[in-house]
């Protein structure tokens, strides 16, 4: 009974002699905000429920031998439309990584190149080709301020031959000291057939503009031997080079639409994905 007791002692002891902190906030004009608002931690996500402005979090540490709070951080924010949709992102991200490991991968390496930027990410749409009922399956889209995205993900591996008017590509490996070739649909087309329905989605809303650029990304393992060469409007590339490939396409490239229009897109194409950026409420 005397060891827990001192054990007890001593953990109270060092808890107090490392001492903790309150992370409190307060808005442009300084005003602390009611103590109900407090935080836990000083991250943008403590902003969610708060109007759009200029706030700071305060950081106070108190402890033993500092018995007076100091403060010993203090960050500026702007809370706005932009950081309340990163946070809400980062919340489903969370949602994703437990149901699909390379669903979660993809869409994480694309949230961190939107880092920034105003966004929407889209997963499992299905998009009408033509007046047939034909439709196409996108498995995950982006709307970012320089365009509209598809990714499409090849689970292939091993040397990758086609081009871009045959049917189907072909992915050959080496097993048993014997060279195995598998076919694929050939994702160029496909890309093209998925940016066509998006086309004629968007076909009666005068004004809007459509730029629609399109990423075949392939397994790490996949060498490309003979594929057609990457381009604007097109990119095929291992699933590894994903964020560093956007990292340069959205540092050069131009704002085409605003968050308002953004918005516009994301409702219409929410109504044809299964898995749409949504958030409870």
């Amino acid at each position: 009974m005397l060891y827990l007791l001192a054990t007890i002692i001593l953990i109270v002891l060092a808890f107090l002699a490392w001492g903790w902190d309150r992370v409190t906030l307060r808005d442009a004009q300084g005003r602390l905000l009611n103590p109900k608002s407090r935080i836990k931690s000083a991250d943008e996500g403590a902003l969610i429920g708060l109007a759009y402005g200029k706030y700071s979090f305060e950081i106070w540490h108190r402890g033993l031998f500092h018995w007076k709070p100091q403060l010993v951080k203090k960050m500026n924010l702007d809370h706005n439309k932009q950081t309340e949709n990163e946070w809400l992102y980062s919340m489903k991200l969370q949602e994703i990584a437990k149901n699909s490991t390379l669903e979660f991968q993809i869409n994480r390496e694309i949230f961190e190149a939107c880092h920034g930027s105003y966004f929407k990410i889209l997963n499992d749409l299905n998009l009408l080709r033509n007046s047939l009922n034909d439709t196409i399956a996108v498995s995950t889209l982006l709307l970012h301020p320089t365009g509209i995205y598809l990714f499409e993900h090849i689970e292939k591996s091993g040397w990758i031959f086609g081009n871009e008017e045959e049917k189907f590509w072909s992915a050959t490996q080496v097993q048993a000291d014997k060279m195995e070739e598998e076919k694929f649909a050939n994702p160029v087309l496909r890309g093209a057939r998925s940016a066509e329905a998006i086309r004629r989605l968007f076909e009666n809303d005068e004004g809007l503009s459509l730029h629609i650029f399109s990423y075949i990304l392939f397994e790490d393992s996949a060498v490309f031997k003979e594929i057609p060469e990457n381009d604007v409007s097109r990119k095929i590339i291992l699933r590894s080079q994903l964020k560093s490939s956007l990292d340069r396409v959205f540092r050069h490239a131009k704002s085409v639409y605003s968050e308002n229009e953004i918005d516009k897109l994301q409702k219409e194409l929410a109504d044809h994905s299964e898995k749409p950026f949504r958030f409870k409420s």
